[in-house]
Parts: structure tokens; C-alpha cells; sequence
């Protein structure tokens, strides 16, 4: 039994020197975390069977443009700041407009980001100027119609 647990001991040791020279237990190490596109839901309640879930993304199906809300998972950063890459495509000739928000965690408005874009294949940053240790960050996008626009995801940066 002592021979087990003096194992145990020298392997945990082991294992949190070997972490500690990677860097893989340093709570510092920056991560970038992404969100997928099926993660979205349509905006507003009447337009559910308009938005298509796809392995790579989410796009509307409608005749008309409509829109979907995405959660954009993170960590908590210190800020005030913090950047966010929204990725899609588009195609014959449309646009997707998103804009990037940030919510304390009462709920209040702190910042956002918006823009325009009708490149074929887009990895757009979206900088926001505050965001808060414990806050929430969500995009909204109005995606074109007839499936010629395809909202990948969002990522969020941590630098």
C-alpha cells in the first residue's frame, strides 16, 4: 500500500513538472475559442423553419433576408478589451451584415461591432472596446436570402 501511494506521489510530480515545462498548466496561456455556426438560432420565433443547419455552418433557406442570433463562447479576460472573428461566405453577389455584442453580467450594454460584407469567403474581426471579466458576447447577423450566405462562426481571440 505505501509502495502505491509513494508511485502516485513521484507520478503526480512528475506529471506537474512536465505540464509546468510546456506551459500547459500556466492559467495564462491563451486559447482562442470557436463557436460553430449551428450554435445560431433564428432570431425571431416565425422564421424557424427559414434557417438551415448545415456540418459548417447555418444559412436562411427564405426568399427573404432573415436573421439569426449566435452565443460566441470565451474566456474571461481582464480587458477592457477583446477581439472576435465572425466567418462566413457569400455568394452571387449577396451580403451579410453582423454586428458583435457585449453584455456584463447584469445584463447591461457594454459594446459592439458591426459591418458589412459581400466577400465570397470573410474572416471578419470584430474588436470590441470593453468587455467585462464575467460578461456575455453574442452576434447578431442578417443572412441573405436563398441560401447565398453561410455563417461559419465566431471566434473569440485571447491575446
Amino acid at each position: 500500500m505505501k509502495a502505491n501511494a509513494i508511485m502516485f506521489g513521484l507520478s503526480l510530480s512528475a506529471g506537474l513538472l512536465a505540464s509546468a515545462a510546456t506551459g500547459h498548466a500556466d492559467a495564462a496561456t491563451s486559447q482562442n475559442i470557436s463557436t460553430h455556426g449551428s450554435a445560431c438560432k433564428n432570431y425571431n420565433a416565425a422564421e424557424a423553419l427559414d434557417i438551415d443547419y448545415l456540418p459548417w455552418g447555418v444559412r436562411n433557406i427564405n426568399a427573404a433576408v432573415r436573421s439569426v442570433i449566435c452565443p460566441i463562447a470565451r474566456h474571461p479576460v481582464t480587458g477592457p478589451a477583446q477581439n472576435f472573428y465572425v466567418d462566413g461566405s457569400n455568394s452571387n453577389g449577396a451580403s451579410t451584415t453582423c454586428t458583435v455584442y457585449a453584455y456584463n453580467y447584469n445584463g447591461d450594454f457594454l459594446s459592439s461591432y458591426s459591418f458589412t460584407t459581400n466577400l465570397a469567403k470573410y474572416d471578419q474581426l470584430a474588436p470590441l472596446t470593453s468587455v467585462s471579466y464575467w460578461g456575455f458576447v453574442s452576434v447578431y447577423c442578417l443572412l441573405p436570402a436563398n441560401g447565398n450566405g453561410v455563417l461559419f462562426g465566431a471566434f473569440a481571440v485571447d491575446s
